[in-house]
């Protein structure tokens, strides 16, 4: 028995199919599905039932495979272990960051990180949050940078900074005469939203309190970004919802579109997210603390006039 063979009998659980699992392990279907047989006769037990599609472990099969998954952890923590002990910080790390968070969030640190740590391989692809929670719940990445709170102990949360929202408008809107905007004087139907999937799609109704968007315009569209978002309004009627770090990507003639909410402080709260087969901490605690040192200190701040805002 190797831990190799472990490995891939909990590949194929998450995947609930060999051939996948070894596309993931970077082995050929054959010499998984081997070492897999090679593991069940050593056991002497059938760990999954091949006649089901999706493949299925068998009822001795996920005592097997809970068994598995706690020897690999603890190798995984002896190993960093050994990298704390040696003061390294080494290895791959897979992090995901919502798309509405990665262009202005990433260019803070990752310069510098790459930088002081060229012994880290560190591999980032932008996630929708719902894609997200599927990947720590199942191991596939190491953590994650996005909006919270995801109301569940599985994952652990490390509070990064509180993000407020402002709102940006057309360049002829009448609101544009005001200091500050209530609630109450945004229209439904002027709003520009992300498609559905964008956690910012739904903290932006909640912001405006709305419990709907109406389609009474002639025009329909909803945007896959930010960027997107803000050119459709800046050539239509309208309005859209914008999270600071964005709005401080905007020009100087656009800053002037931008307006605070006169009776709260709208904001989301973004972190730093591991699951429950997080391992790597040398490197997620280096990437912590290097985001606090880089975030803007304002965005760091406390107010009583703050909402946090659920994502969903």
């Amino acid at each position: 028995m190797t831990l190799t063979q472990l490995n891939y009998i909990l590949a194929v659980q998450r995947c609930r199919n060999f051939a996948q699992a070894a596309r993931e392990c970077h082995v050929t279907q054959p010499t998984l599905s081997m070492q897999i047989q090679k593991l069940e006769e050593y056991l002497q037990l059938i760990i999954f039932d091949r006649s089901k599609n999706p493949i299925e472990p068998t009822a001795v099969g996920k005592k097997i495979l809970e068994t598995a998954h706690k020897i690999l952890s603890g190798s995984h923590e002896l190993e960093e272990l050994s990298k704390t002990l040696r003061g390294e910080v080494s290895g791959e790390f897979y992090l995901s960051v919502i798309p509405t968070l990665a262009p202005y969030v990433l260019p803070l640190f990752i310069g510098q990180f790459v930088k002081l740590y060229p012994q880290v391989d560190l591999k980032i692809y932008e996630t929708q949050t719902s894609e997200i929670v599927r990947q720590l719940r199942e191991g596939k990445i190491d953590g994650a940078i996005m909006a919270v709170p995801l109301e569940t102990s599985e994952f652990k949360e490390n509070h990064l900074f509180y993000e407020p929202f402002r709102i940006f408008f057309s360049p002829e809107h009448p609101l544009l005469k005001k200091k500050l905007v209530l609630d109450s004087d945004l229209n439904p139907d002027e709003a520009w939203l992300l498609k559905e999937g964008h956690c910012l799609r739904t903290q932006a109704l909640q912001v405006c309190q709305f419990k709907k968007t109406q389609k009474n315009r002639n025009l329909f569209f909803e945007a896959g970004s930010l960027e997107t978002l803000i050119n459709m309004v800046k050539t239509t009627q309208g309005f859209t919802i914008l999270p600071e770090l964005a709005c401080g990507q905007l020009s100087p003639q656009d800053q002037k579109l931008l307006r605070d909410f006169k009776s709260h402080l709208p904001v989301r709260d973004v972190s730093f997210v591991t699951g429950p087969f997080a391992l790597k901490t040398s490197i997620e605690k280096v990437l912590i603390k290097m985001m606090r040192d880089n975030i803007p200190k304002h965005l760091q701040k406390n107010s009583s006039r703050m909402e946090v805002l659920p994502i969903n």
